[in-house]
């Protein structure tokens, strides 16, 4: 059974809020609890942010074989800080070689897909494949999202050795 969602006007709210028996109830002090949700903090917005931008440097790491140490400046695999311009994920020699994507990480509930494809689009390297790698709740696994054409180069190259 899925979910729906309906908008109600301030009037409707007030009405049912007016109501205080069985079912009527549970339902009012869902919306109380909708109301004066506070909204997820900027710093927790960046550690979620951050925490999957780790999670995808220590993939990375484990399908190239190159140790990963986001305290290390200089290794060939970084996570880039918070709100800083460029890809989220730094691949230099031999994994930016191994590993040609400029990659976008996004951990949230809503994707606006057309502003992170040119996003991820505007900082991708020259020579390298663009990818979107998205995490959000009720998914176990992060998803990977590519173009198609990508995936024609990968499959032509890589799979049919």
């Amino acid at each position: 059974m899925g979910s729906k969602q309906y908008t109600l006007t301030d009037k409707e709210v007030e009405l049912i809020k007016s109501w205080s028996y069985g079912k009527v109830n549970k339902l009012y002090k869902k919306l109380d609890k909708i109301e004066n949700k506070k909204p997820i903090k900027i710093s927790s917005r960046k550690a979620k942010g951050r925490n999957l931008q780790y999670w995808v440097c220590t993939k990375i790491s484990e399908l190239l074989n190159i140790p990963y140490n986001q305290s290390d400046d200089q290794c060939l695999i970084h996570s880039r800080e918070m709100g800083q311009h460029g890809n989220d994920i730094i691949l230099r020699g031999k994994a930016l070689q191994d590993f040609p994507f400029s990659i976008e990480c996004k951990n949230s509930e809503s994707l606006n897909l057309i502003d992170t494809i040119n996003q991820v689009k505007n900082n991708q390297i020259e020579g390298t494949y663009w990818m979107i790698v998205h995490k959000r709740k009720g998914i176990k696994n992060p998803i990977v999202i590519i173009d198609w054409n990508t995936i024609k180069v990968l499959y032509s190259t890589e799979f049919k050795k």
